[in-house]
């Protein structure tokens, strides 16, 4: 009478399962249908076999308390040599390197940056680089905590997969409702101080041209990195001193680079920009024209304002480490690319 069933038995591993795809179906970013499955190996141990209507709020904060403890990961190792010099002497990309090992770019670019890998990434790695895996890693066992935040996105894919269960009849309420995950602690938003946005601007004119243009745009539209990533020259409006910001290059292990709309849709939108940036996209149009010239065949135009030295869309990580090193080479302060985002919402603000 309720419209409630309530003698299902139905598991909650192949109910989630069920979500999940149905999200998949209907449209969900890949990035988040990626993290969903990532985050039911830890689920579906604790929760996976209970069927949805023997689920308590007991349960739940036995599982979310269970995630808080330190837990040890397998062997894993860490780069004790410079693996970018490496890469250089013997003339390999990061890219390429991935390709020989047969692992992850992002497992690659972890290692280069000295970051524990896992033990099976680092041997691969050591193999294609034609040495022994005490050649360049040692040894380390890994100890990780879960944050509060990392934590409550566990909560928040069981709340809706137990919500989908209330809309089709299964379940009578939503027990995660009455679950208690941690309290998330708000962090100081990082933003640039005008002296440091000119100390940053000062000494951009110290470096090529590409990356002189990309960080520029970073700082001067706001924009998420991902979306200047994504910008192509089509969507570069040079009479109305604008760019139509509608596409985003984003990075998943089992897939590599790959294209998406903005997150989220509303994100679609035009941003008028000062004559001096349009003047500069305009220089730093010209030397990529040359460049194309120079690279012929090897350079596969695909319209990118921003690309790799054969036209394929640059990884997002590529911008992280590159501000890393830009800030250092400069003495500035650390430098990561959503605190451009941060610092021109500020200035917006400021001016009213």
């Amino acid at each position: 009478r309720e419209g409630v069933t309530s003698d299902s038995r139905q598991k909650f591993s192949a109910y989630c399962d069920y979500v999940i795809a149905m999200k998949e179906r209907t449209g969900a970013k890949h990035s988040t249908i990626v993290r969903y499955k990532e985050l039911t190996g830890r689920i579906y141990p604790a929760i996976g076999h209970m069927r949805l209507k023997d689920i308590r709020p007991d349960h739940l904060n036995s599982l979310y308390a269970q995630l808080a403890k330190p837990e040890k990961r397998g062997a894993h190792a860490a780069a004790k040599v410079d693996l970018a010099a490496v890469l250089k002497e013997k003339h390999i990309t990061r890219q390429a390197l991935a390709d020989m090992s047969s692992i992850p770019l992002r497992a690659v670019y972890a290692a280069v940056k000295r970051e524990v890998v896992k033990k099976e990434a680092a041997e691969s790695i050591a193999t294609a680089l034609d040495g022994g895996f005490e050649d360049f890693f040692t040894l380390t066992e890994k100890e990780h905590t879960l944050s509060a935040k990392s934590i409550r996105e566990y909560h928040r894919l069981i709340h809706t997969v137990l919500d989908q269960a209330v809309k089709e009849g299964l379940v009578a309420v939503n027990v995660a409702d009455r679950a208690t995950p941690p309290k998330v602690e708000q962090k100081d938003v990082n933003y640039f101080q005008p002296e440091q946005v000119a100390a940053i601007r000062e000494a951009l004119e110290q470096e090529p041209i590409k990356w002189k243009t990309l960080v520029h745009l970073l700082l001067i539209t706001g924009a998420r990195r991902g979306e200047v990533l994504g910008l192509k020259w089509d969507k570069v409006d040079f009479e109305g001193n604008r760019i139509y910001i509608c596409n985003s290059i984003l990075y998943s292990p089992d897939i590599g680079i790959y294209e998406s709309t903005p997150k989220p849709e509303r994100s679609r939108r035009y941003i008028t920009l000062p004559s001096e940036t349009m003047q500069l996209l305009r220089q730093y149009r010209a030397w990529q024209a040359g460049e194309r010239l120079r690279l012929g065949e090897y350079y596969q135009n695909q319209d990118f304002v921003f690309s790799q030295d054969n036209g394929k869309p640059i990884h997002p990580d590529s911008v992280t480490d590159y501000l890393k090193k830009f800030s250092k080479r400069h003495g500035l302060p650390h430098i990561n690319a959503h605190a451009f985002r941060h610092t021109m919402a500020s200035m917006l603000y400021f001016n009213g």
